[in-house]
């Protein structure tokens, strides 16, 4: 739990005094309008403890509670606006002219302006304290209860006009959830700032990690191509296949050896830790051309870079420069 500075508490006391003095001159002040036209001293002071006291009382019962960590009662929170407003009222009843009749009822509210600023900065004292803002919670909690409840009518209602009005209902409630919350902002804030970083970061790993992988994209020229144009050449002979059926046998025999000059081919000598290494050896262990996410999920587990692009990219690369290496899993 945060703790308030020495300098903090010295400002909020500073800033607390004004609120208590304005609350104070608009009782006064109110005292002597009720004063000046009933001439007696008790009903103005009734007046003033009608409409001020009260509201005095609705505020430092909404302090009390704020401290506790709860939210304020309904009936509290519109106390602290009816009460002055009846004052006012009884201002604008009792003023014999229309001149005084606008003072007598602004008069009051100067209570309403103290009480509710000095509930707010009680409130969030309580906030910075505890990080918990019950009354964003309270104002959530009903905007959830209200949402759900038109969800269902839009679904269930018999009527079609209810079910519309309903929806539309759920709509706009929506659109206040979690309004001035700064708890549900921070959080959506941290949750945006971590999806930045992590695609900075899998940028960032593809662009440095894709310039070694350049030169070998040249050598696609795979030795496996080769041996397609000279089967060709080797079903020439198909006449001598009526007379001689063993001789038929041998030209196949001269393709079989061209992988074997394929794999004569020097293999190339990763170093371990490196995402060709990590490839190959995945490749050998399978048995089979691995998928891109087997891939990324080794690469993933030796702490390597692990984007689909990258994966696809170092699986060509492999796959070009081991032209001995099995083909993919037959289906």
């Amino acid at each position: 739990m945060k703790k308030l500075t020495k300098g903090q508490i010295t400002v909020l006391a500073i800033a607390t005094i004004p609120m208590i003095a304005v609350g104070i001159g608009g009782a006064i002040g109110t005292y002597a309008n009720a004063g000046s036209v009933l001439h007696r001293k008790e009903t103005a002071l009734g007046v003033v403890a009608a409409g001020e006291g009260a509201t005095l009382v609705a505020a430092l019962v909404m302090i009390g509670v704020t401290m506790l960590g709860q939210a304020a009662p309904l009936a509290i929170r519109a106390a602290l606006w009816l009460l002055p407003a009846a004052a006012s009222v009884m201002g604008l009843a009792i003023a014999p002219t229309p001149t005084e009749a606008i003072v007598f009822a602004l008069t009051p509210l100067a209570m309403t302006a103290s009480a509710e600023g000095i509930s707010f900065l009680a409130r969030r004292i309580v906030v910075h304290r505890t990080g918990v803002d019950i009354e964003a919670q309270r104002r959530n909690a009903a905007v959830l209860r209200r949402i759900a409840y038109h969800r269902a009518r839009a679904e269930r209602h018999p009527w079609k006009w209810v079910r519309k009005a309903s929806a539309l209902a759920a709509w706009r409630l929506m659109g206040r959830l979690g309004d001035s919350d700064a708890t549900l902002g921070s959080a959506l804030t941290d949750v945006q700032n971590t999806r930045i970083v992590d695609g900075a970061n899998t940028a960032l790993a593809a662009m440095f990690s894709s310039a070694p992988a350049l030169p070998p994209v040249a050598a696609p020229t795979t030795p496996a191509a080769t041996p397609r144009p000279a089967t060709p050449a080797t079903a020439t002979p198909k006449p001598s296949r009526a007379t001689t059926p063993e001789k038929t046998a041998t030209p196949p025999a001269e393709p079989a050896t061209m992988p074997d000059a394929t794999t004569d081919q020097t293999v190339p000598a990763y170093e371990p830790g490196t995402p060709q290494y990590v490839v190959r050896g995945l490749w050998l262990n399978l048995g089979h051309r691995p998928t891109e996410g087997a891939i990324v999920d080794a690469l993933g587990e030796a702490g390597l870079a692990n984007s689909r692009a990258q994966a696809g990219k170092i699986r060509r690369q492999v796959e070009a420069e081991n032209p001995a290496l099995p083909g993919p899993r037959a289906a």
